[in-house]
């Protein structure tokens, strides 16, 4: 995961993944944003007296896969502030540049934040990608998103809910996993904490929300695509046959 990629704002926007194809970048084109500046907000900047010098308001638009055999257009809006800096022209007249800073409240269908297992079950995946539409939207509710893709992430490992009659709590079922897969009990207990204050405060760091991505992706890997042991088992081959091949 790259968390330069997810910032509180943009002056320009990365080449995202795309969300469908998850092969090509999604990009702007040259008339795809459009911007609004409301009354009220006009009515500030005259009041301030920065005519010329500034405006903010409202910004929406489209993004567009670059790969033509996909064609994805995804959605991005929310609210933009502009700056109008003035230099001298070669001939000695002024000439105007601006800077434009994007704060994105929304991206429909969301660009992936980390990569997704394909043999994850479709449950625990759904929750994943509605964590990534949320994150532009209410930070809260991305990491409650989170947190019940790790009980579904249990479930796909057949992590059991129930001990007789009493429904386990996710802290417990973290430690049945533990004692079945060691290693993952920190990773996962954190992203329990994340969840849980997101669900009792209703509020949450955002720093705390990417981190949780990161520590879930490589959940996934190891859990999901079982990647170490993977790599162990070629690791064992080579030496077994002493950096020759085996028959």
């Amino acid at each position: 995961m790259d968390e330069k990629l997810w910032r509180n704002e943009y002056s320009s926007f990365p080449n995202f993944k795309c969300p469908r194809c998850n092969n090509g970048r999604i990009k702007t084109r040259s008339d795809s944003i459009r911007y609004e500046v409301p009354k009220h907000a006009k009515s500030e900047i005259s009041r301030a007296g920065l005519q010329g010098d500034m405006e903010y308001g409202r910004f929406a638009g489209f993004l567009y896969c670059e790969l033509g055999f996909c064609g994805e257009v995804v959605v991005v809006s929310g609210q933009y502030r502009r700056e109008f800096q003035y230099d001298e022209g070669y001939d000695g007249e002024e000439v105007q540049h601006s800077i434009t800073d994007h704060y994105v409240t929304r991206m429909t269908p969301a660009p992936h934040m980390i990569e997704i297992p394909k043999a994850l079950s479709e449950e625990c995946s759904t929750q994943i990608k509605e964590a990534f539409e949320l994150f532009w939207v209410d930070l809260a509710a991305c990491a409650n998103r989170l947190r019940i893709a790790v009980e579904l992430l249990l479930d796909f490992l057949s992590i059991a809910r129930l001990a007789g009659r009493k429904t386990l709590t996710l802290h417990e079922r973290i430690d049945l996993l533990d004692t079945a897969k060691p290693g993952h009990k920190e990773i996962l207990t954190a992203l329990r904490h994340v969840g849980n204050v997101a669900s009792h405060e209703g509020e949450v760091n955002r720093g705390f929300v990417l981190d949780c991505f990161e520590l879930l992706e490589e959940s996934l890997v190891e859990l999901v695509e079982d990647r170490r042991a993977k790599l162990t088992a070629k690791a064992q081959r080579i030496i077994a046959g002493k950096g020759k091949p085996t028959p």
